[in-house]
């Protein structure tokens, strides 16, 4: 089964007036998180996920802009 961990939280991202670009963006996590099976987005509960360890995590990656 594939699942999906949505994470809330929110985006910060920086405009510069004087040159009319983005110059940077940060998304910042809250502890928050649901998990819901891709196929079908039913909810799953987190012990069903990895019922052998830890959380699986995979870091935000955030492209930056090209200045």
């Amino acid at each position: 089964m594939k699942i999906n961990k949505i994470t809330h939280g929110f985006v910060i991202q920086q405009w510069d007036t004087l040159t009319q670009k983005w110059t940077m963006q940060e998304f910042v996590a809250s502890d928050e998180c649901d998990y819901e099976n891709a196929e079908t987005n039913e909810p799953v509960d987190y012990p069903d996920i990895n019922p052998d360890g830890g959380e699986p995590y995979l870091p935000f990656d955030m492209v930056q802009p090209t200045i």
